[in-house]
């Protein structure tokens, strides 16, 4: 094809593009690029058809994507790909359709390939760790290193095997560690393991294996409910618990199990689950809640539990309570008491429970006048055998959380106040029932918006940021919530405002309360809706540039330079500056929810197959236990943009420290709203955003020598660190290298 011929072609794909008919231009799009002469490698990067092919590719992927035909997706993706097999943002854009239809796997190879041509396609990298936390929950780790738990189980597995319990079928086998236990055992007969997820049997497979097991166990990819074996065994081992107990499942599990897969006179590992239930007080629950920010209350008008999480009062949350009482924002309001207990040996008791006929009736006294009730946590023991036995009790040390169930209200309660509950789990969901919620009409809202609506000193640093700002024909608030702009709106200071829909109800509630007219709210699906707007027409933008998970805001951040277009020549953005900070910590807590830290298990070489799956950066992290190893310094600059930029700096330890105790850089973020005004931190106690970390890798340290002659790497002191922090597509990547004096 002459180049004439491909300008006529590129021009048909264009004017499909316009009439917004892709498959036609995708039609038109591959046409071109079958007749054409593949370009050189040295000129493909500059080949303007592969970033147009890889436009339409997507538009039509998303056409069809609304259509319900995902199976084409994938087809046109892959003819995609036939073409430019190694094009990054198709390569990432096909990860990122997987990892949304559930085929995270196939997403996580993806995203490596992209990161194995370019480390610094950042996009990649950020997806890359969500597939990896997808595939292994961190709590994995957590409950793999802890070794009160582990070394329960293996003792009572070798009891019951010992006392003639010996064909053992371990339900739900993840790594397969429960399943090694047992098969190191003297006298077993015979080992069955099920597991329901793909990537866990893939890795328990190859736990056997490397142990030399694979011949002497049974193992099978499906719910034990799904199991058709035809056999039974005398000993069933499982450890589907949640935080409240029965949420994985393990009523059903276990009714099944009785009926289909355990000998009559078999016996189950765990035998017996008691419930405790107490009340607390605690702001920082409450507020991803209930509306509790005073200021925000007063300025539009609004009743203080006029809002509501839409997660709030229909189940319960995981929360490791020991972790809020380090920042004294927890406190337990009742006494405690046994509020359930279920036989997981009796088929008549796991019957009873599931079906609702059996409930616990409890009655919870206050402690204290002047408390608030916010609602109720909830822990268990568990009891393994006859003399082996564990707690998620908030004061031990565990791998599990505890259950929280909120109220919408904060409950003021007196001294020796008795509070009736009634807790249940039937169809294996644990509930909690009573009559102590407002009755008051509310509406339902996103919790991460509750907590950025709760953060006052935030609310405050952006309402003042805007108070000098005056005579605005239009702003665009890209806040969590646009109460910045409501707020202009509502005094008369600008007269159009554009925000995104995610929170349409609350927009119009707050609108009617205040009488904001609705026709001065224009709501927008997308920031790319934003580019309809003719240019220099916008007086103020107000951008979120951090999330509540400690990210920087990537869209805001990739899209900034084209945002500007839109606004007027003496026009405001605020924020006006983002700075990263942060420190080295040492933090056992952290390295255990990160990868396996427990000998015994890389004995068995669990570890090593884990390894894969570790991330690099732990997101959402609410209070926990470290020590500072060094000052609390500026990092980086963070400039609002996509594009490329790298800082290196030198991070010096408080002290020598040994290497292995070195486990990650804690970060937060300073914002600055205006230049005139102090930034504010993302690491206050109350910010809506949370704190993140990267996690330092064994392998930074890895092949360093001692001055010592003999001395190992386990006694390698660390004086200070090269840190190279990388921002690529909105994304920030921290690169920690071994300093040698």
């Amino acid at each position: 094809m002459s180049s004439d011929e491909e300008i006529g072609e590129l021009k048909v794909v264009y004017d499909f593009i316009a009439q917004a008919k892709f498959k036609k231009a995708f039609a038109s799009a591959t046409k071109v690029l079958d007749q054409r002469s593949p370009p050189s490698p040295d000129a493909e990067e500059e080949d303007p058809l592969r970033e147009l092919f890889l436009f339409v590719v997507t538009k039509y992927a998303d056409q069809l994507e609304q259509e319900g035909k995902i199976e084409q997706v994938f087809e046109i993706i892959e003819q995609g790909l036939e073409y430019f097999p190694e094009h990054p943002e198709l390569l990432n854009e096909t990860g990122v359709r997987l990892q949304r239809y559930g085929r995270s796997l196939e997403a996580s190879i993806c995203f490596e390939r992209v990161l194995l041509q370019d480390s610094r396609y950042l996009k990649a990298y950020q997806n890359l760790q969500n597939t990896k936390c997808e595939l292994v929950e961190r709590w994995h780790f957590r409950m793999l290193n802890d070794v009160v738990r582990n070394a329960a189980f293996r003792a009572a597995i070798e009891r019951q095997i010992a006392g003639g319990y010996n064909e053992v079928l371990d339900i739900g086998t993840g790594t397969g560690l429960l399943s090694m236990y047992a098969l190191q055992c003297e006298g077993i007969r015979k080992a069955a393991a099920c597991d329901g997820s793909e990537i866990m049997v893939q890795i328990a497979r190859d736990v056997f294996g490397a142990n030399g097991l694979s011949d002497r166990i049974c193992l099978f990819q499906s719910f034990s409910q799904d199991l058709k074996i035809g056999e039974r065994f005398s000993l069933i081992i499982t450890e589907t618990l949640d935080s409240g107990a029965f949420g994985e499942g393990i009523l059903e599990t276990l009714i099944h199990a009785k009926k289909h897969l355990l000998l009559p006179e078999g016996k189950i590992i765990p035998a017996k689950v008691t419930l405790h239930a107490s009340g607390y007080q605690s702001r920082a629950l409450t507020a991803s809640n209930i509306l509790i920010n005073e200021a925000f209350i007063d300025d539009f008008a609004l009743p203080s539990n006029c809002l509501l999480s839409k997660e709030g009062t229909k189940c319960y949350d995981a929360e490791d309570v020991g972790r809020i009482q380090v920042n004294d924002d927890f406190e337990f309001v009742t006494d405690t008491v046994v509020s359930l207990e279920v036989d997981f040996n009796d088929l008549d008791s796991l019957m009873r429970y599931h079906d609702g006929t059996e409930a616990g009736e409890v009655e919870l006294t206050c402690l204290d006048d002047g408390l608030l009730l916010d609602g109720f946590v909830v822990w268990f023991d568990l009891q393994l055998d006859e003399t082996q036995a564990i707690s998620t009790d908030p004061t031990t040390s565990t791998c599990w959380n505890q259950a929280i169930f909120r109220l919408n209200q904060r409950l003021p309660v007196a001294k020796d106040q008795r509070l009736k509950l009634s807790m249940s789990c039937k169809d294996g969901a644990l509930s909690i029932a009573h009559n102590l919620n407002s009755v008051d009409n509310q509406i339902s809202v996103d919790e991460h918006v509750l907590e950025f609506l709760n953060d006052n000193e935030y609310y405050s640093n952006l309402i003042e940021a805007t108070e000098g700002l005056d005579d605005m024909e239009k702003v665009l608030d890209l806040s969590l919530f646009p109460y910045a702009g409501l707020k202009l709106l509502k005094e008369g200071k600008a007269r159009m405002l554009f925000c995104l829909d995610q929170t349409e109800d609350l927009i119009e509630f707050i609108a009617n309360q205040n009488d904001i007219p609705m026709g001065s709210i224009m709501l927008v699906n997308s920031l790319q809706e934003i580019f309809l707007l003719n240019d220099y027409t916008l007086d103020l933008i107000i951008l979120q540039p951090v999330d509540v998970f400690g990210q920087i805001n990537s869209e805001h951040f990739c899209l900034y330079q084209s945002l500007l277009a839109k606004l007027k020549p003496i026009g405001t953005v605020i924020p006006s500056s983002l700075e990263l900070h942060g420190s080295l910590i040492e933090s056992d807590w952290i390295v255990k929810c990160s990868r396996v830290e427990n000998p015994e298990l890389e004995q068995f070489q669990i570890d090593k197959y884990l390894a894969s799956l570790e991330t690099e950066n732990h997101l959402d992290l609410g209070p926990f236990s470290y020590r500072n190893l060094s000052n609390n310094v500026k990092l980086a600059d963070i400039p609002f943009d996509g594009k490329l930029h790298e800082t290196a700096l030198e991070l010096a330890l408080c002290e020598p420290t040994v290497a292995k105790r070195v486990h990650a850089i804690l970060y937060h973020y300073k914002i600055g709203f205006t230049p005139e005004r102090p930034m504010l931190g993302t690491d206050r106690v109350q910010s809506f955003a949370k704190r993140s970390a990267f996690i330092i890798p064994k392998s930074t340290f890895h092949g360093t020598s001692c001055d010592e002659p003999g001395a190992s790497e386990e006694a390698l002191q660390i004086e200070q660190l090269h840190i190279t922090v990388l921002q690529n597509h909105g994304v920030i990547k921290c690169d920690i290298a071994f300093v040698r004096e």
